[in-house]
């Protein structure tokens, strides 16, 4: 699936971003192994998802791990659940990434589209939804 390029008001706000924000924590794994499969995994995503604006990992205080992706629509977050979904071109790396972390909560900001929720759930992750009030994202 090839995802047209995102449209932006003139003042470059994207009212279409759809941010997750994953709590995890490592699943048995040393800390370098931790910091060597977020690289490689990132790098993965980068290549295989355009409509992929960010995708971070960072380590807390607290011994948990914080993935920030950013998606400029629905149908780019979708597409990232087509990825990783059974047939998916990232269906492998994705069972790596899961013997990797233990995902705790999945907090999605934005508005997401009825097909998104719907793939989302039917993953059977935990999922927290957050609708936007106000603010901006730059492109």
């Amino acid at each position: 699936m090839i995802l047209a390029s995102p449209s932006y008001a003139d003042d470059g706000f994207n009212p279409n971003e759809i941010t997750y924000v994953v709590t995890m924590s490592a699943n048995e794994k040393t800390t370098s192994q931790i910091d060597d499969f977020s690289a490689f995994y990132h790098v993965l995503v980068e290549g295989n998802e355009p409509g992929t604006l960010a995708w971070q990992f960072y380590r807390g205080s607290d011994e948990k791990i914080y993935l920030i992706e950013r998606y400029a629509n629905s149908d780019a977050a979708l597409q990232h659940v087509i990825n990783i979904s059974p047939g998916g071109i990232q269906e492998k790396e994705f069972g790596e990434f899961s013997d990797h972390f233990v995902i705790e909560n999945i907090a999605i900001h934005g508005i997401p589209s009825t097909q998104l929720v719907e793939s989302l759930e039917a993953v059977g992750l935990p999922l927290e939804f957050r609708s936007t009030i106000s603010g901006y994202s730059r492109h």
